[in-house]
């Protein structure tokens, strides 16, 4: 109710401004034609008025993941699917991911969402141009392994040698809060206990370029040693589990900075 009532308090504003005015015109307007005119004219502002609120840019995106419809606005393949028992989305067997489609073209802004782990980690996407290309923090329960992904190949950086382990394990049991700020090339993350601080750390996206070898079968000894750009200033947000991997998730924000 909070998100929805800030979503839409413009309109709700609008509505009551143009009741109100029609209220007083009748009480102290006593001529008819007058009172149409009137009446015309607050139809038709209030008509501008939603029309412009309806096409403006969005600041912020609410998804409570309570209910099926709420995947409509989702890209991916794999299994992001509505569980009725435990009123969320699971994320598993899905090895491109699922992006929020109406959040391609932000750069800087903080999601939060809730999450507990079924089976060995969540990944957290960001900054996501497209399927093939994004940030994933995969989340497991002995800390933060980030995976930057660029033209469908992998460059992953384990937990400790980018100082962001545990120092104690996340339980398979609980439900966590994880607030993530992307700012210019820099990801802070922030793990929440119910309302205590679990973990307050932040990263950075690498930049230059990332080498991939490619064969051409094989048995190709000398592969083709291929650069790819790591070009990931703006996109959208998401989740990824692969086979083996299940994690629920709910009340997913995400807001401009």
């Amino acid at each position: 109710m909070k998100y929805f009532l800030r979503e839409h308090k413009y309109e709700f504003l609008t509505s009551i401004f143009a009741i109100l005015t029609a209220i007083l015109s009748f009480t102290y307007i006593n001529n008819p034609k007058i009172q149409f005119l009137l009446s015309l004219a607050i139809i038709f502002i209030s008509l501008i008025v939603f029309v412009y609120l309806r096409t403006r840019d969005r600041d912020f995106y609410f998804i409570s993941l309570r209910n099926r419809k709420h995947k409509d606005a989702w890209i991916g393949r794999g299994i992001f699917e509505y569980q009725r028992t435990e009123k969320c989305f699971l994320i598993s067997d899905s090895d491109s991911g699922y992006i929020y489609s109406k959040a391609l073209i932000w750069s800087d802004y903080s999601i939060s969402f809730e999450f507990k782990i079924i089976e060995n980690c969540i990944g957290a996407i960001v900054r996501a141009v497209n399927l093939s290309n994004y940030v994933m923090l995969q989340i497991n329960t002995r800390g933060i392994r980030p995976h930057v992904r660029i033209s469908g190949g992998w460059y992953v950086h384990e937990s400790k040698e980018v100082n962001l382990s545990f120092d104690n394990d996340l339980s398979l049991d609980k439900w966590y809060k994880c607030l993530l700020t992307c700012e210019k090339g820099s990801i802070n993350i922030k793990l929440l206990d119910k309302k205590n601080n679990f973990f307050d750390r932040s990263w950075n996206i690498p930049q230059g370029n990332l080498f991939f070898d490619f064969k051409k079968d094989e048995k190709d000894a000398n592969p083709a040693r291929i650069a790819f750009p790591i070009n990931l200033e703006y996109g959208s947000v998401g989740f990824r589990n692969c086979v083996g991997e299940k994690a629920l998730v709910q009340n997913l924000l995400i807001e401009k900075n």
